[in-house]
């Protein structure tokens, strides 16, 4: 289970579309790169158990703080979600080896469906992708208020934390057990990774380092018809791992997971046993497994 952590190799910064993302690097620079992507309210050294295991199959491991998250610039705007897409066609761009040249991404969560969003709008950009639970919310979340209450409560939301600073809590223990609580499964040493590289001692004690901004949104046009419409224009092979196991963020059932995965050009969907919806970090071995043969499959594997 996800209790060993591997100090980065290298940590910098990438400037990319008006923002500054922080990156935490594997394996050889000269390799070929594989970015991973964070979930909500996570960071890039979340993924401090698995990326030196994909390092080590010969990739160059890039993993980010999203935009609004960890050391990288903050929220800016009420959009972003494709602000955040648009990071990543820019870095797959950066790091691409040669001009034009695709590379690969796994994202967890959020990062898995801001990595399909960003392949649906630069399909070019990317080689292969795998998505880690990260299928969107269930179909019952797309029944949507009134816009103009909506719209109203993000205000009244945002009014609120540009009024006054987060609430400090008096220790990490103490930010480690709220974040237990949400999600069930996650083992204690995990957590406490999570908390030390994710938040920021201030007076009165510590917060988290994700922007309040994350909380809130402007409406828009999301829906699972644009999910879907999306996902119609990813041409790079796609692996879906999805939970098997009941926890707080485990919300797509099997039917929908697969109507989703069935919009795909080349899309494989496979269950985790055991896991729930951190699956890399409660079945790791598992995982890697499948990332592995896939890779093999595809003949992507350096």
């Amino acid at each position: 289970m996800g209790d060993e952590f591997a100090t980065p190799d290298r940590a910098t910064f990438f400037e990319v579309n008006r923002t500054r993302l922080r990156a935490w690097c594997w394996g050889d620079p000269s390799a070929p790169p594989v970015v991973l992507v964070h979930g909500a309210y996570d960071h890039g050294r979340a993924w401090d158990g698995f990326a030196p295991r994909l390092a080590a199959l010969g990739f160059h491991v890039v993993a980010i703080d999203v935009r609004g998250h960890g050391d990288s610039g903050r929220l800016t705007s009420g959009m972003a979600w494709s602000a955040s897409a648009i990071d990543l066609c820019e870095l797959a761009r950066l790091l691409a080896p040669a001009p034009g040249t695709p590379i690969g991404m796994v994202g967890h969560s959020m990062g898995g469906g801001q990595i399909l969003t960003a392949a649906a709008t630069m399909p070019e950009r990317f080689a292969w992708l795998v998505n880690l639970d990260g299928l969107g919310p269930p179909t019952e979340v797309f029944v949507h208020d009134d816009i103009v209450d909506v719209a109203t409560r993000s205000l009244d939301e945002i009014d609120k934390f540009r009024s006054r600073p987060p609430r400090p809590w008096a220790s990490r223990d103490q930010l480690a057990e709220r974040r237990g609580a949400i999600n069930i499964r996650l083992p204690q040493p995990f957590l406490e990774h999570l908390v030390e590289f994710g938040t920021n001692e201030v007076e009165g004690g510590f917060v988290w380092k994700w922007d309040p901004a994350c909380r809130t949104g402007i409406p828009d046009g999301f829906s699972l018809d644009l999910i879907l419409a999306q996902y119609r224009h990813v041409a790079a092979p796609t692996l879906v791992l999805v939970s098997s196991e009941e926890d707080a963020w485990t919300e797509v059932h099997d039917e929908e997971a697969e109507r989703r995965v069935a919009m795909l050009a080349d899309g494989r969907l496979e269950s985790v046993p055991g896991a729930g919806h951190y699956v890399h970090v409660e079945q790791p071995d598992f995982v890697l497994d499948r990332i592995t043969r896939f890779l093999d499959e595809i003949g992507a594997r350096p």
